[in-house]
């Protein structure tokens, strides 16, 4: 995922997820996890530590946790007028319907899918 998107999208806590992200590209993959629980110790449900976990999901293989933190990455956002984090969401449910297709859920999938197209679609207009 573009790290300037998210930049631009959540302004807090930028040093905190670029190391977490540093951390799980050198495969300190606790590391990460501590700093991503330290950020939702500082915000609750702090979207970009809900998808920093989720990507630390998958990189396990726990795609049900993983949807599950996308889920809750995008609750937070959802009803958002920002275009950076509608684009996230858009990307997010992208994820999230690869995950649903790790989990051999392709209706569900597909459904993400869709959500995610008109996002972009809406988001372009």
């Amino acid at each position: 995922m573009s790290e300037q998107l998210m930049q631009d999208a959540f302004a807090k806590m930028q040093i905190e997820f670029k190391q977490a992200q540093r951390l799980t590209q050198q495969g300190e993959l606790i590391k990460a996890e501590a700093i991503y629980h330290e950020m939702l110790e500082q915000e609750q449900n702090y979207p970009p530590a809900l998808y920093g976990l989720a990507e630390l999901a998958d990189k396990i293989d726990e795609q049900d946790v993983r949807e599950d933190l996308l889920n809750r990455a995008i609750e937070e956002i959802k009803d958002t007028k920002d275009r950076n984090q509608k684009s996230l969401i858009a990307i997010w449910l992208t994820e999230k319907a690869e995950a649903l297709m790790k989990l051999n859920r392709q209706d569900d999938a597909r459904v993400c899918i869709a959500e995610s197209e008109r996002i972009i679609k809406e988001n372009l207009a």
